[in-house]
């Protein structure tokens, strides 16, 4: 009875608005695992090769690209709360009504209406996390990241299950759709109203500068190399390290599960050692590994590799979003806004520019100019704060 009570006593001593950014952070993992459990269905129902498969899924980045820039205008006119309380309950009803599509160019479109509304739930629950880090008195951003990576692993788990047991696409994505909208509708009102308003803003957008833009810079490089991971790293086990086709998937597995459990402890960790060692340090790891990815010859010794690139680079985007806040050249939400619009600029180039390079030298090769890239993060760790 005392041990429940004290359960109780915990749960609501913690502030409401951190336990709804939580959710947010959760659901957009779970909402991004439902997505990619839908591909293959995607690709067999509309009858797709590979490369018109690659158009249309660039289409929900091309979205999310175009709409980036202008959230940040919106969110400091009208505050997060506005777009995530709407932005969520539309994003279930476009991935159903990608279920439904039979036709190509519906798909592509509804995608970059998915790729629109999801590039504003990430600016604006990233703007509301560092409001609410911002305002708390322990570090709370990278455990924030945290609930996205693992609301990752749950949501495709969840999606599995179901598929797995007979149940159809229809009735599978259907029902942890409507389960997503129920979760959040218990948890928007709890949002800070004014997270990310500033007073006296006219413009949408403003071109990033000093500061920021160097933050942006250290984002595109940190996102290009996450994209690299994603979509070379397997390619790299099989055909520079001779690993089986099957084991191909361990280099990004070990990668992302390093980046989810060193979130979930990344926030002692930078109250610790302070933001800018953890970029520091955690850059260098990261350059590091990637030499050894490239040098050692063993597949399994290269996965342990890939486990500490993740270690090493997890909380260096937190941090970087966090440091948003640690100006007042323009607006927090302008400047995230910015920052993250260059991140994913990162993402959707990165795979492209690594395959160029490959193709002209060899992946090893592009890998190690990746390498440099984190050495030039690091060289740049300064320009965060010490604590």
């Amino acid at each position: 009875m005392k041990q429940s009570q004290t359960i109780r006593e915990y749960l609501s001593a913690i502030p409401p608005e951190n336990t709804a950014t939580r959710v947010a952070f959760f659901l957009a993992g779970f909402l991004m695992a439902i997505w990619a459990a839908m591909v293959p269905f995607v690709k067999v129902s509309l009858g797709l090769d590979e490369a018109h498969l690659g158009m249309v899924l660039l289409c929900v980045g091309l979205g999310a690209l175009v709409v980036m820039p202008l959230c940040g205008g919106i969110v400091a006119k009208r505050g997060a709360k506005f777009l995530l309380n709407k932005a969520f309950f539309i994003v279930p009803f476009l991935l159903y009504g990608v279920v439904f599509s039979s036709n190509t160019l519906l798909t592509a479109a509804l995608l970059f209406v998915f790729g629109m509304v999801f590039g504003a739930i990430d600016v604006s629950m990233n703007v509301h996390a560092v409001e609410v880090d911002h305002r708390s008195e322990k570090r709370l951003i990278a455990g924030f990241h945290a609930l996205y990576s693992l609301g990752s692993v749950v949501g495709a788990l969840a999606m599995a299950t179901l598929l797995n047991v007979g149940i159809g696409l229809l009735y599978a994505a259907g029902v942890w759709l409507l389960i997503c909208i129920i979760i959040w509708g218990f948890s928007v009102n709890s949002l800070l109203p004014d997270a990310g308003k500033a007073q006296g803003v006219s413009q949408s957008f403003v071109w990033p500068r000093g500061f920021v833009l160097w933050l942006g810079l250290i984002c595109f490089l940190l996102f290009m190399v996450e994209g690299a991971v994603l979509d070379w790293g397997g390619v790299f086990l099989v055909e520079e390290k001779s690993a089986a086709i099957e084991n191909a998937g361990f280099a990004f597995a070990a990668f992302s599960t390093a980046m989810t459990l060193m979130r979930l402890i990344g926030d002692k960790l930078i109250a610790y050692a302070g933001p800018r060692n953890c970029v520091r340090y955690g850059c260098l790891i990261g350059a590091l590994m990637l030499t050894g990815c490239v040098l050692l010859p063993h597949v399994w010794l290269v996965v342990v590799l890939f486990f500490a690139l993740g270690l090493g680079l997890a909380n260096v985007i937190p941090i970087a979003f966090a440091s948003t806040a640690d100006q007042n050249k323009m607006p927090m939400s302008l400047a995230l806004a910015a920052v993250t619009t260059l991140g994913y600029a990162g993402l959707l180039t990165g795979p492209a520019l690594i395959g160029f390079i490959a193709k002209v030298t060899s992946l090893s090769t592009a890998l190690l100019m990746l390498a440099a890239f984190l050495v030039i993060v690091s060289f740049s760790s300064n320009i965060f704060r010490q604590k």
